[in-house]
């Protein structure tokens, strides 16, 4: 498989809640960072290895309840594909919901995701986790 097929099934996986399948794709030693400030939206920051995306996907599952999932386009070159997309949800905490439209870049080595990048309106994903 390419890596623009990897990414597809692991964002396949993700809409059907096969978190499993995702963490046995990466590398042991995957890096993925999210731009939110992990203070304020508990799944945001820097996550190292599957472990730590295991907590990321508990952080993002224990703190929103998701309203919309969409991947719209992916743009592949040699090692690089970028995926956008966008993703609703509402926090737990606060009962404010967001619709955040995304970009995600993903590094590939032997083909293998290695490294992941979020970005998107942090504003926005922030207030909804902010009490006032």
């Amino acid at each position: 498989m390419s890596p623009k097929e990897i990414l597809k099934a692991m964002y396949d996986a993700f809409a059907t809640g096969n978190i499993p399948f995702i963490l046995e794709t990466i590398s042991e030693d995957f890096t993925w960072k999210d731009p939110c400030d992990p203070s304020v939206v508990p799944y945001g920051g820097l996550r190292q290895g599957r472990k730590g995306m295991m907590n990321f996907f508990q952080a993002i599952g224990n703190s929103t309840n998701l309203t919309a999932w969409e991947v719209t386009d992916y743009v592949s070159e040699g090692d690089t594909v970028i995926a956008e997309g966008k993703h609703g949800f509402q926090s737990k905490k606060t009962g404010k919901g967001a619709l955040l439209d995304w970009a995600m870049v993903w590094k590939f080595k032997d083909g293998v995701p290695v490294a992941g990048q979020s970005y998107y309106n942090t504003a926005d994903c922030e207030n909804a986790f902010r009490e006032n």
